[in-house]
C-alpha cells in the first residue's frame, strides 16, 4: 500500500500533518497520516486519517484520544483494536462524541482508516440524533444498517491503495450529504461562539448569554445541541476549555505554572480546574504535563 502522496490524491488534497514515530519522542508505535478532505466536504469534515502500527520496542504505545465535540467513522484492516478496557474486532464502527479521553493501544498490527467530523456534522452522515451515540462505547457498523458500513468496508478492503480508499470514502460521504438536511444556521454560529470564548479565556460560557444573541430560545438551543452535537452547550463548552488547557500545558511545558494555565483557560478556582481536567482526561493537570514532556519534549 502506498502512502497516498499528494500527486496520487489529486488537486485539493494531500497530507496536512505527518508525524512518523521517529519525530515524536519517545516513539509511540503509531504512524499517523492526516489528509485534508475534498473541498466539498470541508464544512463538515475535519480530516481523513490513516494510522498504522510500527515497531516501537520498549516504548509507551498508548495513545490518548481526546474529546473535541466531534464524532468519527473507523474502518479496520488489521488486528483487534485495544481501547480503554475493551477490544474492538469489528470491520467498521461509529465513534460517537466522547465525554472523556479514550486510550488506544497501538499494536504492530494496527491498520485503521478513519474520518473525523466537525462538531454537529456527524448527525448529517449517520442520520441519527447524536444524543443516542454520545458517551457510549464504539458502536459496531452493522448496528446502523442504513449506513451499510460493512459493505463499504468490503469495497475499501478491495481498493488497491490508500489513495483509492480515501477517494472511495469521500464519495460515500458526499453521497450521504447530498441526501442530508442542512444544519440549522444557528448551530455553527453557536459552536464557534463557544469555541472563541474558550480561546479567549473568558471563563465559563453563559449559555443564557449565547441564547440572547440568537433568534431562538435557550430550550431550543439545548435541543439542537443534543440532536446534532450529542452534548449540551455547557458540556461542549467544558470540553473546549479543557482542550485549551491541554494546548497551554503543551506550549508552556515546565516553565509555566499550572495556576497561570488555569487562569489563562478561564478558571478562577484551582480546584474546579483540576476537577474538570481530571474528569475529562483521566489525568491531573500535573500528570498531563508529565505526559506531554515525555511525548513532545519541552513545549509542543
Amino acid at each position: 500500500m502506498n502512502d497516498g502522496s499528494q500527486s496520487s490524491l489529486g488537486p485539493g488534497r494531500g497530507i496536512v500533518d505527518f508525524r512518523p514515530a521517529t519525530v515524536i519522542a519517545p516513539p509511540t508505535g503509531l504512524r499517523l497520516l492526516q489528509f485534508a478532505p475534498d473541498p466539498a466536504l470541508r464544512a463538515h469534515v475535519q480530516c481523513l486519517w490513516y494510522a498504522q502500527g510500527c515497531d516501537a520496542s520498549g516504548a509507551d504505545t498508548q495513545e490518548l484520544l481526546h474529546p473535541d465535540g466531534g464524532m468519527g467513522l473507523l474502518f479496520n484492516f488489521g488486528g483487534p483494536v485495544s481501547r480503554d478496557d475493551g477490544v474492538a474486532s469489528w470491520a467498521a464502527w461509529i465513534d460517537g462524541p466522547k465525554l472523556r479521553t479514550a486510550r488506544l493501544r497501538a499494536g504492530w498490527d494496527l491498520d485503521l482508516l478513519g474520518v473525523r467530523f466537525r462538531p454537529g456534522s456527524g448527525a448529517l452522515i449517520v442520520g441519527e440524533p447524536l444524543s443516542e451515540l454520545a458517551g457510549v462505547e464504539p458502536i459496531p457498523g452493522d448496528a446502523l444498517g442504513h449506513l451499510a458500513l460493512e459493505a463499504l468496508h468490503e469495497r475499501l478492503w478491495q481498493a488497491p491503495d490508500l489513495a483509492s480508499r480515501i477517494a472511495m470514502l469521500e464519495r460515500f460521504l458526499l453521497q450521504r450529504l447530498r441526501h442530508a438536511e442542512a444544519l440549522p444556521a444557528v448551530l455553527p454560529a453557536s459552536l464557534e461562539w463557544l469555541r472563541q470564548r474558550s480561546l479567549e479565556g473568558e471563563g465559563p460560557a453563559s449559555i443564557a448569554m449565547l441564547a440572547k444573541e440568537l433568534p431562538i430560545g435557550q430550550r431550543r438551543l439545548e435541543r439542537l445541541f443534543r440532536h446534532y452535537v450529542g452534548l449540551s452547550p455547557k458540556r461542549y463548552a467544558r470540553l473546549m476549555r479543557i482542550a485549551r488547557s491541554r494546548e497551554l500545558i503543551k506550549r508552556g511545558g515546565m516553565d509555566v505554572s499550572l495556576t497561570d494555565t488555569a487562569h489563562a483557560a478561564g478558571y478562577y478556582d484551582q480546584a474546579h480546574f483540576i476537577h474538570d481536567f481530571k474528569t475529562v482526561t483521566g489525568l491531573t493537570p500535573g500528570g498531563y504535563r508529565e505526559h506531554a514532556k515525555r511525548r513532545y519534549g519541552h513545549g509542543a
